[in-house]
């Protein structure tokens, strides 16, 4: 795998796990944009694995130079939640 293929698909791994636990934390009454970057959780509880995979999906995207910042991770997810809710039925296809 060449290490641009690497850095796209360890960085999609990234922002794939952080969607999880951001929603996580929304269903769980936190306002996910304030919460993720400093909560901690009791061990052995849901938010706490989606967290520690979050954290593992980072490092890996770290290790072939994916490094986004906190504040760019943010703005990434609320971009992708603005596109999601524009588009519910996934992307729109082209009719050709």
């Amino acid at each position: 795998m060449s290490n641009k293929t690497e850095r796209d698909t360890l960085g999609e791994l990234l922002f794939r796990e952080f969607g999880a636990y951001a929603a996580a934390l929304a269903e769980h009454g936190e306002d996910w944009a304030h919460a993720w970057p400093s909560a901690t959780w009791p061990p052995h509880t849901p938010l706490a694995a989606l967290q520690g995979r979050f954290a593992v999906a980072r490092e890996a995207a770290a290790a072939v130079g994916v490094e986004p910042s906190d504040a760019a991770i943010t703005e990434e997810h609320q971009v992708r939640q603005e596109y999601r809710e524009m588009f519910p039925d996934g992307p729109p296809a082209l009719i050709g």
